[in-house]
């Protein structure tokens, strides 16, 4: 594969990760496969998760803030016996107990855990405090100062019983949700120990398990050029939800140089206030509508 390829490579790929791999480690490995340091990705996946991860590629990462904003839907186990310190397995088991909540307790905690719902983020988490991640903190012993947050859970429930202290959940959540304070909450809603064991990212905006690619695969299709380019979805994947204004030539040209161009057929109510312009099949700006006018606020350098 050469150099000139991968320069041109700008778009999204949809990388299933596997338990026990980091985001962070992912980015690396694409790296080297795509040869480019400008990758990035929208939201973490615990070690432990497995699942969706939407990555960046070029220019692709000027889009990753589109992404943050759209719903995830997971699939996740909880277990009920043990309350541990990082509310997940991989944590140290602070207390105990036989008690496993009824199925109708289960629901009438579900059923008011919808909708916008205070939630506190774990205080092993990636959330940082004065420049330092709440995990770090907490593993040197401290306690992090967190703040509650208002997150939105559009739609959850209990899917099966595996066991008589295991149970599988769904849930369909917005930005900032954490899976393993749903099951926190839930045990100190229900007076009872329990934590997450399994997490898996199932959806996220216009992502999903169809076409997923492991890093495997993907390092298999880097010796075929036009299959690695197959894989590699438009830039405007994410913004699916953004009204796409076809422009000229030269409105493309002053897009590209920063300036706001005429353009006053565009139905405002519909376009939420924002346009992406394409110009012979490539995106060009995501622009802001203001009267009669379109402001470039991200410029595409394709």
């Amino acid at each position: 594969m050469t150099q000139s390829f991968n320069s041109e490579v700008n778009g999204w790929v949809n990388i299933y990760k596997h338990e026990n791999v980091t985001s962070a480690g992912i980015i690396r490995e694409l790296k080297k496969i795509f040869k480019k340091n400008k990758i990035g990705h929208a939201g973490t996946l615990d070690p432990m998760a497995t699942g969706i991860l939407p990555i960046a590629i070029g220019e692709a990462t000027k889009t990753v803030q589109y992404l943050h904003q759209k719903n995830k839907t997971y699939i996740f186990n909880i277990i009920f016996g043990e309350t541990k310190d990082t509310d997940d397995r991989t944590g140290v088991t602070q207390k105990t107990s036989d008690k496993v909540p009824s199925s109708k307790n289960i629901e009438e905690f579900l059923k008011k855990y919808t909708g916008i719902v205070e939630q506190m983020p774990p205080i092993y988490s990636a959330k940082k405090i004065n420049g330092h991640r709440a995990y770090s903190i907490a593993r040197c012993g401290g306690l992090p100062l967190l703040k509650p947050k208002n997150v939105e859970i559009y739609n959850i429930k209990k899917v099966k019983e595996i066991n008589k202290k295991e149970f599988v959940f769904s849930v369909t959540c917005g930005t900032g949700t954490y899976v393993r304070s749903i099951a926190r909450d839930l045990g100190n809603a229900l007076d009872v120990c329990c934590h997450v064991s399994k997490i898996d990212r199932i959806e996220y905006g216009p992502f999903n398990l169809k076409n997923i690619l492991s890093i495997d695969r993907l390092m298999q299709l880097n010796r075929d050029i036009d299959s690695l380019r197959s894989i590699v979805k438009p830039i405007d994947t994410v913004l699916d939800d953004i009204l796409a204004v076809n422009v000229s030539n030269q409105e493309a040209c002053k897009l590209k140089n920063g300036l706001s161009i005429y353009y006053k057929d565009i139905d405002k109510k519909s376009s939420s206030g924002k346009v992406y312009t394409i110009y012979s099949g490539s995106i060009i700006a995501i622009c802001n509508i203001e009267d009669d006018f379109l402001k470039p606020v991200r410029v595409f350098n394709l």
